[in-house]
């Protein structure tokens, strides 16, 4: 493993969800915004920083006491300002909240996440990057269009975000998440609860939710329950049996419901499409699902795209729509039928 390799890239910040973040993603898009599905929307604490993977635990441990000792509070989005004419890029200002910004940016641009020694900064400025790269006059032109927007926000979370230093290309994923102020009160009994917001489940977590699930499925549906089954299919070049593993072709992944294979994903290289991976792949998903007593694979994919089709021409069928199922575009779900269902018992006349 290379020095590269035994770190990740870590970025700070406030994001926006919801209705705003909706709104302020339609704003990037008219723009031309580039960076629309590589990062959501949102307010740069600590820029991006490179940490060995076995300091995440301290960041995480750092920034948790720092969310709990943090209360929630309101800011200004707006209206549109640029950084011209040293960087071409239109922002929404953030106005309100300084004492709290300043606070947050200071308190998390520490241990690993703190900046080398010696290197200049720029002025800290809270924005939402809106558009970079653009023409000084379109730049102009926008800022004055756009004037009149202005969006109140109540902030509640801080974020980290990792994303791998060796492809940067690849999109930003929320690494850890907290809640500002640590607890929260629910319920007339006054309830405290430790709300957090993770990427995945650590192993007690995992545990916890797999045996809770099994016991509500065997309440809920009888004691002939089959509890959900996870899959994934890994196509590989070819190799001989020689370590390393064959280069990754494609992947699938889903779960086993009950009589229904749910597949989540089938993602193929595209350097290898149009060369069969995709529909061994999905052969070996339907094999999977009907040595395991499913009697359907059910799939999500993009109403209208390559993708249908190529499940059309594999005796798939559509099922549902889903109406702008994600970033506002429609998706359909796909079905098929790998053996007859058991028919009801005809009543007695």
């Amino acid at each position: 493993m290379t020095a590269a390799t035994r770190r990740v890239r870590l970025l700070v910040a406030l994001l926006l969800d919801g209705e705003v973040a909706s709104e302020v993603d339609g704003l990037r898009r008219a723009l031309g915004g580039g960076q629309i599905g590589r990062i959501a929307p949102h307010v740069t604490l600590v820029a991006p920083v490179n940490v060995r993977r076995g300091e995440q635990d301290e960041v995480t441990s750092a920034l948790d006491a720092l969310a709990a000792r943090t209360r929630a509070f309101e800011v200004m989005l707006g209206p549109p300002r640029t950084f011209a004419p040293d960087r071409p890029v239109l922002y929404l200002a953030v106005s309100g909240g300084d004492a709290e910004l300043d606070h947050l940016r200071r308190s998390a641009s520490i241990g690993p996440l703190a900046s080398p020694a010696g290197r200049a900064e720029r002025p800290f400025v809270p924005h939402v990057t809106l558009a970079s790269g653009m023409s000084p006059e379109l730049l102009a032109l926008s800022a004055r269009l756009l004037a009149a927007y202005e969006r109140p926000v109540v902030v509640t979370r801080l974020h980290l975000l990792a994303q791998d230093p060796l492809a940067p290309g690849l999109p930003w994923r929320v690494h850890w998440t907290g809640l500002l102020g640590g607890t929260t009160v629910v319920g007339r009994g006054g309830l405290d609860l430790d709300l957090t917001v993770a990427d995945g489940f650590d192993p007690d977590e995992a545990a916890w939710v797999s045996a809770a699930w099994q016991d509500y499925g065997r309440a809920t549906y009888g004691p002939g329950w089959r509890h959900d089954v996870p899959f994934v299919v890994v196509a590989r070049e070819r190799t001989g049996g020689v370590a390393p593993r064959g280069r990754i072709g494609g992947v699938a992944s889903g779960e086993l419901r009950g009589g229904i294979c749910e597949c989540e994903r089938l993602v193929v290289d595209p350097a290898r499409r149009g060369e069969g991976v995709g529909s061994q792949l999905l052969r070996h998903v339907e094999k999977v699902a009907a040595e395991r007593g499913c009697a359907v694979v059910r799939l999500p994919t993009l109403e209208g795209g390559q993708a249908e089709r190529f499940y059309a021409n594999r005796g798939y069928e559509r099922s549902t729509t889903l109406p702008a199922w994600r970033e506002e575009r429609d998706f359909v779900v796909m079905v098929k039928v790998l053996r007859p269902r058991p028919r009801a018992s005809a009543a007695p006349s």
